[in-house]
């Protein structure tokens, strides 16, 4: 059973697939170079050995970087000029023996890497390789060489190719409500986290409004589930055309939707009343039915985390639908 530190570390990498694909690569370098360069060491090549040791301290560097922070770009890129860099040198200096790093190092590449870019360090070592004509005995070899390692490369890509679609596609699934096509719950987490890291480093102002469909039980019990499923589609994109593209919308959950607003005040919340409600108000029904909306909205305060944001802001909408629904109440209490 894996406890401790140890546990919250297997905890982080299962949710951090980037850290977990550096961590991967690390291990895999780390247990496939040391022992060779013991067995140098052991057999009179101090230089070879020292040269594997300085590989796997710059995993380690790379690796605890990458822990520490929230960059990820720069490990995934240093590790990738030291798995090349280190396996040229091998090759130079081991000379035939060393090409075969090449093959797990080009791999590796496409996996740290974005294929445009492995392509490019995988190009630019295997022309290295070819000018300098210390790593292989005769031309042939060479041939065959750099002729297995193209073909490599293109599995490489391929794969590569593959698995970002499928992560991708992936990542939409994940982010995106199935029935409004809008952000979900989780990506909502996720850019709340990311506007309260801006303000409290450029003190960007953010406002937050929750809004709540009026009466959406009795839509869904008059008209049935598939009336209620056009009110919240219809919902979802006349919200989309009424706020700006900087504004993010998202689907909270059932027919609660939390609207996101970057360099917005508390007159900008204000003006929601007029800019969203009364539109919806005025457009938005089911069946003939008129649809209304509550809204309750808080600016972002210093030192607040996003929990609390909300929390101000579900009040706020607490209090609107108390006060008879169909209309916008901000965090200072005061009716739109």
């Amino acid at each position: 059973m894996i406890s401790g530190p140890w546990n919250a570390m297997w905890r982080r990498l299962r949710a951090d697939s980037e850290l977990s694909i550096i961590a991967a690569f690390a291990a895999c370098g780390i247990f496939g170079i040391v022992p060779f360069a013991v067995y140098r060491f052991a057999t009179g090549n101090p230089f070879a050995g020292t040269v594997d040791l300085i590989i796997v301290a710059s995993i380690c560097l790379a690796v605890g970087h990458a822990a520490r922070s929230a960059d990820r770009r720069r490990p995934r890129l240093f590790l990738a000029i030291i798995n090349t860099v280190g396996c040229l040198a091998s090759a130079t200096v081991l000379g035939p023996p060393g090409l075969f790093w090449m093959y797990p190092a080009l791999l590796g590449n496409f996996l740290l890497l974005s294929r445009g870019w492995a392509s490019v360090v995988t190009a630019v070592a295997l022309t290295f390789l070819a000018i300098q004509g210390k790593a292989y005995e005769s031309k042939a070899q060479l041939a065959m060489f750099l002729v297995t390692a193209v073909v490599s490369g293109l599995v490489a890509f391929v794969f590569a190719s593959r698995t970002e679609s499928q992560r991708k596609a992936l990542e939409r699934l994940a982010t995106l409500d199935s029935l409004t096509g809008i952000p979900n719950r989780r990506a909502m987490e996720q850019e709340l986290q990311i506007a309260v890291a801006e303000h409290r480093r450029e003190g960007t102002a953010f406002g937050l409004a929750m809004l709540d469909l009026d009466h959406f039980k009795s839509i869904n019990d008059e008209h049935g589930h598939e009336a209620g499923d056009e009110v919240l589609i219809a919902f979802a994109r006349l919200v989309g055309s009424s706020t700006r593209k900087i504004d993010r919308i998202f689907r909270f959950g059932g027919e609660e939707f939390v609207l996101l607003m970057p360099a917005t005040h508390l007159d900008g919340l204000h003006a929601i009343d007029a800019s969203l409600r009364a539109r919806v108000a005025g457009e938005l029904n089911c069946r003939g039915r008129a649809v209304t909306v509550s809204i309750g909205a808080a600016s972002l305060r210093p030192e607040e985390d996003w929990q609390a944001w909300m929390s101000r802001a579900d009040a706020a909408l607490y209090m609107a639908k108390r006060q008879g629904r169909n209309r916008t109440v901000v965090d200072s209490g005061e009716t739109a």
